[in-house]
């Protein structure tokens, strides 16, 4: 890959970063701005977040913990990845991340460069397995469905389940259509 398509990753990114105000935060969410991506900061972390997030950096702090855990929870529900910012020499931070289970961790100190790569990567990651997902819940409908048709036949025809997944595969052979499709006809069909 090139470096443009990895940067792409980034384009029109709306993330949200939680981390005190300092010049690197502000210097590193104008970077990202002349990146494509939609950075918005505050400090404390705030539970709420806006609507159309879809990336969040949040530095770690045990002052913060009673703000933290609901906006891991709301994002993880919301299925918002995020990067904790925790400071790795801090062993008492350790408890408190495994606790968060962020998507990735980065150092707090703000690096521009290991960040943005961090960043790119864990999107990545995550819209990998959303798309393993839709098609592990594709699969499952598609079983679901089969299995629907094949009661059906069974329950009409008094056919076993062997002989009713027979009887649809000749006939979405018959009429050279899918699985799928058969199955559908038999429920509609049938199922009245």
């Amino acid at each position: 890959m090139t470096e443009q398509s990895l940067l792409a990753t980034l384009s029109g990114v709306r993330l949200h970063i939680f981390h005190p105000d300092s010049q690197s935060v502000r210097a590193f969410c104008a970077s990202l701005t002349q990146l494509g991506c939609h950075a918005q900061h505050s400090w404390p972390p705030a539970a709420s977040l806006s609507t159309d997030t879809q990336l969040l950096l949040v530095a770690i702090d045990m002052h913060q913990q009673p703000l933290l855990t609901p906006l891991f929870i709301s994002a993880r529900e919301r299925d918002i990845p995020i990067i904790a910012l925790a400071d790795s020499h801090n062993a008492r931070l350790f408890p408190l991340l495994l606790q968060l289970q962020p998507n990735a961790i980065a150092a707090r100190e703000l690096n521009p460069f290991a960040l943005i790569v961090q960043m790119i990567g864990t999107l990545k990651t995550v819209r990998h397995q959303q798309r393993l997902r839709a098609v592990q819940q594709a699969r499952q409908a598609r079983n679901e469905r089969l299995a629907q048709a094949k009661s059906v036949l069974m329950q009409t025809f008094g056919l076993d389940e062997s002989g009713a997944y027979r009887l649809m595969r000749r006939e979405a052979m018959n009429t050279r259509s899918s699985m799928e499709f058969t199955a559908e006809r038999v429920i509609t069909t049938l199922q009245k």
